[in-house]
């Protein structure tokens, strides 16, 4: 998964109701709402002490700039909506350039929702990503998975349906995945349910049909590694809001289908606890934990281990200021993982996977402001 379409800390961290106590800005209106600017001036440093590596320091810039409009006309129902998007510009291997992140075109109903074609989000990530990812457990709860799955987050070429709000009830699908062929199509859909002191919600995804697009090589020459068959991957959480106190939980199975080493699955699990001391002072932990059974299902690794876990745990202190926070993690992470590796000639295995296991503690130092 692409770190750069992660959100990132201030719209994670902080909710609607505690932004607007710190007086949060609002997007720049050019033309009553026609045109607007958005974004975000914010990055850190991150100090990484992998263990048995080599400490570094680097600084990762997700500074990035958008527009969006609602036009409302005389002689059509529906308003147009829009949105181009910037990537992060940190001048790295991720582009800053317009478009590398939601950037559509749609219709909004009134009373309906609104359906939208372009870059988006599939469904079910948006609980992937938001409240379940944060503070710095994504690397465990959204793009690590040890069984060869390949899932869309935010995906070109997406149809995307977003209900309005119906007493707090909303719901999402999303269709993607079929520049190449329709028939691999990726279904997603969502749905969520928000009272005064919770929100709950769900989300499923699957697509089907990927044996050609995996089992053959630019080349045409068929692969020998694993050839995955069928995605999909169910999501329930929610989140309990008990004054400036905040906590959530939410459980992702994940499964794929290949066509020479079987079915496999993988559980993760996510929990988060937040607490805003006086409006000003955040404290955050959040942690991860997955867990792989029945890896011998691949007739691979078999001298390593049979099962496969992996665990995050992040703390959090921040100050929050008028749509701006300056925070400081400290996350710890125990990948014990499959890695991509081109099979050759002398692995036995010949299934294109090795285990790649890995600890570190690392420190985030940072600052984010939006507008």
């Amino acid at each position: 998964m692409e770190n750069m379409f992660k959100r990132t800390l201030l719209c994670a961290a902080i909710s609607a109701a505690a932004m607007a106590s710190t007086g949060a800005n609002a997007a720049i209106d050019l033309l009553d709402g026609k045109v607007q600017v958005y974004g975000q001036a914010a990055g850190g440093l991150i100090i990484a002490n992998p263990d048995g590596g080599e400490s570094n320091v680097t600084a990762d810039i997700e500074s990035r700039i958008g527009f969006r409009g609602r036009v409302e006309f005389d002689n059509l129902a529906p308003a147009l909506i829009w949105q181009i998007e910037g990537g992060n510009a940190n001048n790295g291997t991720n582009t800053g350039g317009l478009g590398a992140r939601d950037t559509f075109l749609g219709l909004d109903f009134d009373n309906i929702g609104s359906i939208k074609f372009g870059r988006q989000l599939v469904a079910a990530y948006n609980y992937v990503d938001w409240p379940h990812s944060n503070p710095g457990i994504g690397g465990v709860f959204d793009w690590n998975n040890d069984i060869g799955a390949a899932y869309e987050d935010r995906a070109d070429n997406t149809i995307r349906f977003d209900s309005t709000n119906f007493g707090g009830f909303n719901f999402q699908a999303t269709a993607s995945g079929m520049k190449t062929d329709a028939d691999q199509v990726a279904l997603s859909f969502g749905t969520s349910y928000t009272a005064d002191m919770f929100t709950v919600h769900g989300g499923y995804y699957t697509r089907s049909n990927l044996e050609n697009e995996m089992k053959y090589g630019e080349d045409g020459v068929i692969k020998t590694g694993m050839i995955v068959t069928d995605n999909s991957y169910g999501i329930v959480g929610g989140a309990l809001y008990l004054g400036d106190i905040t906590l959530t939980a939410a459980a992702k199975y994940m499964m794929t289908e290949t066509e020479n080493h079987g079915d496999m699955n993988q559980m993760v699990y996510s929990a988060t606890a937040q607490y805003v001391a006086g409006g000003t002072w955040l404290y955050k932990l959040g942690v991860s934990y997955a867990e792989t059974p029945d890896l011998d299902s691949r007739n691979t690794l078999k001298v390593h281990e049979d099962e496969m876990h992996d665990l995050a745990v992040t703390g959090r202190i921040g100050y929050l200021l008028p749509s701006a926070i300056l925070y400081a993690d400290v996350r710890y992470s125990d990948h014990n993982r499959f890695g991509a590796q081109e099979p050759n000639s002398s692995d036995t295995n010949a299934n294109g996977v090795y285990s790649n296991p890995g600890k570190a503690t690392n420190v985030h130092l940072g600052i984010e402001y939006y507008f």
